[in-house]
């Protein structure tokens, strides 16, 4: 296959997480491996099979791993730590341990741009990291800044410890990408003066995955008009305000259900409630505390009317995509909100909250009459959407009209500006 490019791109990814970042991650390494001459992943050891199996077979990439070199101070202090309880040597062991993994990963890093002669490198997830030293172009996605804008009160440490993160690479990198035009005027917000080498490149809608045919499905699905949310159970993915609409309108004894998927959704919707990724925040349990007195008082139709499945993997995500009549996105809060456009790029109708990066979205691939808008947080008026659309389903959109909104934008035209933008850097 010819290339566009001779870039050589180096992808570190420390840590991921599941969900739509990681979907994001995929799609932009599938779209880089069709332009570009070597895309080089570089994971912790244990990762590598997992991204082997989700991402295409493809001689263009090639992955490899933080593999940390011995050190000798560390073996010395261990064993004298073998026979001692001395605290402080604990505690210098680890602040000793902790810079010697970044110092490492930094280290394996440089030693694989030189053995690849890589060209420029690109940090897909940075929260809580330190950018590296290297002699090539750097480049990171900046996907949120939730610690200082979601409706949620952190501790004063926790988000001095992302705020340093954040401008140590604001300083460091040579580019900041945002997924949003609102993520941008969040960082300048915050740290102004970097606004010349912040550029937004807007996610895209995620290709339709090759369903299994032959699956067997454990959910009951049904000619009921079915309402989805593909989300972790989060403080400001507000699964509250959707469980009091949907209540609201179930109370009419009209024929839906809500199909939730992602992260302790299953829980969710059987009362045994917690919040993995938010427990540190002020709002914490007054929010589960919200959510466990709507399930007491409502615990009969939630149980009919919504059907929580928990973490998926891609095959049953794709599978509610095909099957529902209207994905529902009630967040507070999103960097992007990769729902929406996942939902727009199957040609489905949209109710969600009106966040600016939404309405983004809707500018973007020009679907006003596909996406229904109601004030974040108010249940009330979600309630009314949801039994207008009862009352009167949408139909989804034909495979014409798909195309000629996902034409507008794609994941091919959004990695080619990654590319041209990193290209551009001297």
């Amino acid at each position: 296959m010819a290339h566009s490019t001779k870039m050589k791109l180096i992808i570190p990814i420390e840590y991921y997480r599941s969900g739509g970042v990681e979907r994001v991650i995929i799609s932009l390494i599938e779209e880089f491996s069709k332009k570009i001459e070597k895309v080089i992943i570089v994971l912790p050891k244990k990762d590598i099979h997992y991204f082997q199996k989700i991402l295409p077979s493809s001689e263009i990439i090639v992955y490899e791993s933080f593999v940390p070199p011995k050190n000798i101070l560390l073996s010395f202090l261990r064993i004298l730590i073998s026979g001692s309880k001395i605290f402080k040597i604990k505690q210098l062991e680890k602040k000793i341990k902790k810079v010697r993994n970044k110092q490492s990963k930094h280290n394996a890093l440089n030693g694989l741009i030189e053995k690849y002669q890589a060209t420029h490198c690109l940090y897909v997830l940075t929260n809580r990291l330190t950018p590296p030293n290297l002699k090539i172009p750097l480049g990171m996605i900046a996907h949120d800044v939730f610690w200082r804008f979601a409706p949620m009160t952190y501790p004063e440490d926790y988000v001095r410890e992302y705020d340093q993160s954040l401008l140590a690479w604001l300083k460091k990198s040579d580019l900041v990408f945002t997924v949003s035009e609102k993520t941008k005027t969040d960082i300048i917000s915050t740290f102004p003066g970097f606004s010349s080498k912040i550029k937004p490149i807007p996610n895209a809608g995620v290709a339709i995955r090759k369903m299994e045919s032959d699956r067997e499905t454990t959910v009951n699905s049904s000619d009921r008009i079915t309402f989805y949310f593909p989300s972790s159970f989060g403080i400001y993915k507000d699964h509250l305000t959707l469980l009091r609409s949907g209540i609201k309108v179930a109370q009419k004894k009209l024929q839906f259900q809500v199909v939730l998927t992602g992260k302790e959704t299953d829980a969710l919707v059987n009362g045994r409630l917690s919040l993995s990724q938010q427990s540190s925040t002020q709002e914490y349990s007054n929010y589960l505390n919200q959510c466990h007195q709507v399930y007491s008082d409502n615990r009969d139709l939630i149980e009919q009317y919504f059907n929580g499945l928990g973490y998926g993997e891609y095959e049953q995500v794709e599978y509610w995509y095909q099957h529902c009549s209207c994905v529902i996105i009630p967040s507070q809060y999103e960097g992007f909100g990769l729902a929406l456009s996942e939902a727009i790029s199957r040609g489905l109708p949209v109710i969600a909250s009106d966040l600016e990066v939404f309405q983004e979205q809707v500018k973007l691939y020009q679907c006003f009459d596909q996406v229904e808008f109601f004030p974040r947080g108010d249940a009330e008026a979600l309630a009314a959407c949801i039994e207008k659309f009862v009352h009167h389903p949408k139909s989804k959109l034909n495979r014409e009209k798909i195309q000629e909104k996902l034409s507008l934008w794609t994941w091919t035209d959004a990695a080619q500006q990654y590319i041209s933008l990193l290209e551009s850097v001297v």
